[in-house]
């Protein structure tokens, strides 16, 4: 079982809240640690400034120090209600000056530097500030007391942690929502440029995916299948071309042809070259029809009745049915049938697949055309079947059940599964060894109210 998601938008997702979780875990700690370095820092330079104010006020009389605190500071100290004291200590420990809660300071354990440094005792946090006044080595040594009223930065860094937290949680939730969102756009362009894309076919090829709107990251993709499927549609006008070109080409030397067999004075051999005239001239047909295909747009269909145009194809080939020694009938059906289309392809792949039951049907056969009311058109004889195992391979190009009497180029149901493509029908077949065959056209259903332009 792989972990790891095929879809890009999963795989962001998933490293998102990855990195969600460790920056959860990660950031109080830092933050914790950032806030309490910096008001150790703060607290710090706070007592050292207060050790230099006191220091600054100490005097020296004979062999008598003072200390004269003005006002303002003296005041700070007045009360231990802050939590903040000092005491003025020389080398012997002897106390020459101190706030009212003496008792209450861990001033023994102060270090005696010659700079200043800092202490911890308990819950006090202090400073030992060296001062030399006169002859005399003395030690400015101030506390705070972290339990006191006015020492709270403990209390409110824990309470900030605390709310800090959900916070951050929430923040970090919703980057993925607005990301996902942001993806969201992205992937419904690329989809609907996906969507473009797989509506284009043979006949579409002049469409083109837009840009506006992608990613700046499948423009480029987008750039190279427009410029592929301009290369697509120049390779089929230019192959639509020269199939024409080429028919076009031998039409002349082949009506040349046809008249100089005239000339031939046996019958059996004026019969054979003329069968084989014949085939030519059919399959020079079907090559002009494969090139007319090419260039056929849906836009240029029209809406006409289903029963008319198979009336008109029974009555175009109806000779050479009767020729062949076959008979052949058209059940229309009750009410008008209205399918949408080229007519004239329409009539052209309903025309091969008679020309087809004839050709391939033994003398006495009955050829029935019969429409329904669901848009198709089945053409079904009652000969000896196809000879495939199975009957869908007479719709691939070239194949040929007998190659004495086919066309000789395979080419006729696959023109004929080409025009179905065109106006996206199908074409199907059934067939049974002994029990006939039977070719169905599938046309789509033209809209209630659409009628064909005048």
């Amino acid at each position: 079982m792989k972990l790891w998601p095929r879809s890009l938008i999963a795989r962001i997702l998933l490293l998102e809240l990855g990195a969600i979780v460790i920056v959860a875990a990660v950031l109080p700690m830092l933050l914790t640690w950032f806030l309490k370095s910096e008001a150790h820092r703060i607290q710090h330079e706070s007592l050292t400034h207060q050790a230099s104010a006191i220091a600054a006020n100490l005097r020296a009389y004979g062999s008598r120090t003072v200390l004269q605190l003005p006002h303002e500071l003296a005041r700070i100290y007045a009360s231990p209600y802050d939590g903040r004291a000092f005491v003025v200590v020389d080398g012997a420990d002897r106390v020459v000056a101190a706030s009212p809660d003496l008792e209450q300071l861990p001033w023994q354990g102060a270090p005696r530097a010659d700079r200043s440094a800092g202490f911890r005792a308990d819950a006090f946090v202090g400073i030992s500030e060296p001062v030399k006044l006169g002859r005399q080595r003395l030690w400015v040594i101030v506390t705070q007391d972290q339990a006191g009223p006015g020492a709270i930065l403990d209390d409110v860094m824990h309470a900030f942690v605390k709310r800090f937290d959900p916070v951050l949680i929430a923040v970090l939730l919703l980057l993925p929502l607005i990301n996902s969102l942001l993806i969201t756009r992205l992937v419904i362009a690329v989809r609907a440029a996906s969507q473009r894309a797989e509506t284009i076919g043979a006949q579409t090829l002049d469409a083109r995916l837009e840009e506006r709107g992608l990613p700046l990251e499948v423009v480029p993709l987008a750039r190279a299948t427009n410029d592929l499927l301009a290369r697509l549609q120049a390779s089929f006008r230019n192959q639509a071309e020269f199939v024409a070109n080429v028919a076009h080409e031998l039409r002349t030397p082949l009506a040349a042809h046809r008249l100089e067999l005239d000339a031939v004075t046996d019958p059996a051999v004026r019969g054979r070259l003329r069968e084989s005239a014949d085939r030519l001239a059919h399959v020079v047909a079907q090559l002009q029809d494969l090139a007319t295909l090419e260039g056929v747009a849906s836009d240029q269909f029209v809406t006409f009745d289903a029963a008319d145009l198979a009336r008109s194809a029974v009555a175009e080939q109806a000779p050479a049915i009767f020729d062949g020694g076959q008979t052949i009938a058209l059940e229309p059906p009750a009410r008008p049938v209205r399918i949408r289309g080229d007519r004239v392809l329409a009539g052209l792949a309903l025309a091969n697949l008679i020309g087809n039951a004839g050709r391939h049907t033994p003398a006495g056969t009955t050829v029935r055309v019969i429409v329904a009311e669901d848009g198709s058109i089945a053409v079904r004889d009652d000969g000896p079947g196809i000879a495939a195992s199975d009957p869908e391979q007479a719709l691939q190009r070239y194949w040929r059940a007998d190659r004495r009497r086919s066309d000789g180029a395979g080419l006729g149901l696959s023109i004929v599964r080409r025009i179905m493509e065109v106006h996206q029908g199908t074409l199907g077949v059934e067939s049974q060894p002994g029990k006939g065959t039977c070719f169905t056209l599938r046309f789509p259903l033209a809209a209630a109210g659409v009628t064909s332009p005048s």
